[in-house]
């Protein structure tokens, strides 16, 4: 656990001291007050203080929902709500909706991310990330199972996901657990 601080507070300093790279934009979600968001004591930052109660509802149903269909957090991620664009793209991909940031325990939110399926999406990255390691491509673990996890087991209520391979990613997913696989235990 010492090992991977050092190692991640390492990678911070090189991304702030070098603005110029790619991974700016990630050393952003460790200080998002400097871009705009408010935080508070309860892990969850907003951009707009008056839609903190709805960020806190999302974060709490979702919390809860994971944690009864998925299992426990070892420690619940930080939240970032934007309820812009411009926000969201200080952050991240202004492509998708959600956003989780591998082995940071954050996550960000876009303006049309704000839905209970998207924050359980992100979350179980989160509890993934927790359970099979800070970068389960390392693990051998392939796409399909890691985003097919997170769509079916958030309920994700879409006939159609908009993202790319996504569809194909949940119906490989579902066809790997119709075969009688264990979604508890990943494939080798």
């Amino acid at each position: 656990m010492k090992r991977k601080g050092i190692i991640a507070a390492g990678l911070l300093i090189l991304m702030a001291a070098v603005p110029s790279c790619a991974g700016f934009t990630y050393a952003r979600i460790f200080m998002p007050a400097a871009y705009g968001l408010t935080c508070f004591d309860d892990d969850i930052c907003v951009d707009d203080r008056t839609r903190l109660a709805e960020a806190r509802a999302l974060r709490d149903d979702a919390v809860a929902f994971v944690t009864e269909r998925v299992g426990p957090f070892k420690a619940p991620p930080r939240l970032l709500f934007c309820s812009t664009t411009d926000c969201f793209a200080r952050f991240g991909n202004p492509q998708v909706w959600g956003l989780y940031f591998w082995g940071t325990g954050r996550l960000v939110v876009n303006e049309t991310g704000w839905h209970d399926y998207i924050i359980r999406h992100e979350l179980i990255h989160h509890w993934q990330a927790e359970n099979f390691g800070v970068l389960p491509s390392s693990k051998g673990l392939p796409r399909w199972y890691i985003e097919g996890m997170a769509y079916v087991m958030s309920a994700d209520p879409r006939d159609v996901i908009p993202h790319g391979p996504s569809q194909d990613h949940r119906a490989a997913f579902n066809a790997w657990l119709a075969a009688g696989n264990d979604w508890r235990v990943p494939p080798e």
